[in-house]
């Protein structure tokens, strides 16, 4: 009889255990990829921005192994600035999204310096020959001040891409309305849920289609 138990016990610790290992695969499947598309050697796209971009799911959202997430949680466009060597140039990807400016914005960086900081990003990716692609900055929530702000830094960034020739992509026609960004895309003032990744998804899909890449 004990050793039936015991191996009853054994059994059910060892189906507890591959229990375990499946969820934290399935709950962590997007970062398991991303070590797997560092292995592989340089990604053909990059995800470049802060947590809004680190948070998305890109592997699994864009269907596709060879784009990496290089999203910097609770960064500034001035961290951008300072890491995009590192973190974008020396990976050598044929296209690289940014996004960025709403934690600029919270912590009362100058619209001037965030321009600045945008254009010496933007200016050292097209000099290496990778293409940059802008995601515009989405409003917050409910807050007039964010959303005015924003309105000041998608103005530039529309109208430098225009003159530069860079492609950019603009969220809030489909996120947000006339208080900013909307309860059914947000899981807090800030940040997308999972409705807001597939639309974004969805509109990256259609520029790496336009471009062949």
């Amino acid at each position: 009889m004990k050793v039936k138990t015991l191996l009853r016990i054994s059994v059910g610790f060892n189906i507890l255990l591959i229990g375990i290992f499946i969820t934290l695969t399935f709950i962590y499947r997007d970062k398991i990829l991303q070590r797997f598309v560092a292995m592989k050697g340089n990604p053909a796209i990059i995800m470049y921005g802060n947590s809004i971009t680190a948070q998305g799911k890109w592997v699994e959202l864009l269907g596709r192994t060879d784009v990496m997430n290089n999203g910097l949680p609770g960064q500034t466009t001035y961290h951008f600035r300072q890491l995009i060597k590192t973190h974008v140039i020396n990976l050598h990807p044929k296209i690289c999204f940014i996004k960025g400016g709403i934690n600029d914005i919270t912590v009362g960086v100058s619209s001037e310096r965030i321009q600045e900081n945008y254009k010496a990003i933007l200016e050292a990716i097209q000099k290496n020959h990778i293409i940059p692609v802008v995601t515009l900055t989405t409003y917050e929530r409910n807050d007039p001040y964010s959303k005015k702000e924003v309105d000041k830094l998608n103005g530039f960034l529309i109208g430098y891409c225009t003159e530069k020739d860079i492609t950019y992509i603009d969220l809030n026609p489909f996120i947000s309305d006339s208080t900013g960004l909307k309860a059914e895309f947000a899981v807090d003032k800030t940040h997308l849920n999972s409705n807001a990744y597939k639309i974004w998804a969805r509109e990256i899909r259609k520029v790496l289609d336009q471009k062949g890449i």
